[in-house]
């Protein structure tokens, strides 16, 4: 892997697949795609790769989008790699969706793959700040990941207005170093969101590793290792998202999926970072769920699912009920122990529960840890 120490815009040529996977989240997902293209500094870098899962009568993703900017201007032939439907009625959550996007992806073509949720929006020349940083750690196996900030942050006044003055990024953390500013309350600039919390999700037999709310940190100025992982926000080489792929065999599982890939990637020797700005905004609303039918039956299936991800990370489960299909491919790897995975990440993933509950049960917040 070559990486770049600097270069300029039209020099660049690596490209990006871009992994979508948008459950009845259409009008949304299409303005993210928007947002992802109209932002970029080189849409021509980009492709897609869209699984929908909609009902019979509502629109796709791309299809709200092409008809949204038109035609012409979305470009539908050059842009998508692959694009599937599922009725939504089959839709079995996030691992299985997110494994038929990476489907899309052609190690002949492209160099990296970023999978995100339907409902973003990105910062400006977000394609050109996501190689940079990548490139600035000269590890072949970085994965850049985090939660991203609501929207309610995206528009920061400080920022536009030392754009606006000619001020760039060093001058304004200077400012905040030493004026303390807070313009009007309505940013956190200055800050970037880092995943460092975690929490026992229940006080059953076969509990999840839940990843918790970000925690705002002071500026950095390189990417900060973590150890966790966040499946609707990530970037890495296109290899990785192979190597490591989401597993399709846990349907209706929504919580212990980000504990489960943050393992495996650790175990097959990847390191996953917190980017140092923010890249994407994230839009915190009320929307469709999968969970909004047949939940009672669908609670036994995801129960299945949460042993089976605890029998392939090593952990005892309550019965022996859970799929064993393809364990090796979609289980740890050999790089690195589970073990110190856990001593890494200062989860114990056979913790208690607590209570009252604890969102910050686990907080590796006040450690810049360099892993083995």
């Amino acid at each position: 892997m070559h990486f770049r120490n600097s270069f300029s815009i039209l020099d660049e040529h690596r490209r990006t697949i871009v992994l979508l996977a948008n459950y009845r989240d259409s009008n949304r997902c299409a303005e993210t795609l928007n947002s992802l293209f109209s932002q970029a500094a080189r849409p021509d870098l980009l492709s897609v790769s869209i699984f929908d899962q909609v009902y019979p009568h509502e629109r796709r993703c791309m299809d709200v989008y092409c008809a949204n900017v038109g035609e012409s201007t979305c470009r539908r032939a050059q842009v998508v790699r692959r694009t599937d439907m599922l009725d939504a009625a089959a839709a079995t959550g996030p691992t299985l969706a997110r494994h038929e996007t990476e489907r899309g992806i052609d190690l002949n073509i492209d160099t990296f793959a970023l999978s995100i949720d339907s409902h973003l929006v990105f910062t400006s020349h977000w394609d050109m700040e996501l190689k940079r940083q990548w490139d600035g750690l000269a590890n072949p196996r970085a994965i850049l990941t985090t939660y991203p900030k609501s929207t309610e942050h995206q528009f920061n006044v400080a920022k536009i207005f030392t754009d606006w003055i000619g001020l760039g990024k060093f001058t304004r953390f200077c400012i905040f170093v030493f004026w303390g500013v807070d313009l009007m309350g309505l940013s956190s600039s200055g800050t970037t969101s880092v995943m460092c919390y975690a929490r026992i999700e229940t006080d059953d037999a076969d509990a999840m590793v839940q990843f918790s709310a970000t925690a705002e940190m002071f500026f950095i100025w390189t990417p900060r290792r973590i150890a966790q992982f966040a499946g609707g926000f990530n970037f890495g080489t296109a290899a990785a998202a192979l190597a490591v792929r989401n597993d399709p065999l846990t349907p209706f599982l929504f919580h212990g999926e980000e504990y489960s890939k943050a393992a495996r990637l650790f175990t097959h020797g990847y390191d996953t970072y917190a980017p140092t700005v923010d890249i994407v905004y994230h839009w915190y609303e009320s929307r469709p769920v999968i969970w909004e039918r047949d939940w009672p039956e669908r609670y036994v299936v995801s129960q299945r699912s949460k042993r089976r991800v605890r029998a392939m990370l090593g952990l005892p489960t309550s019965s022996n009920d859970w799929d064993p299909t393809n364990v090796s491919q979609f289980g740890l790897g050999k790089v690195r122990s589970f073990d110190a995975f856990v001593a890494f990440s200062g989860i114990d993933p056979r913790g208690p529960k607590l209570e009252p509950e604890n969102s910050q049960q686990f907080d590796s917040c006040k450690y810049h840890r360099h892993g083995p």
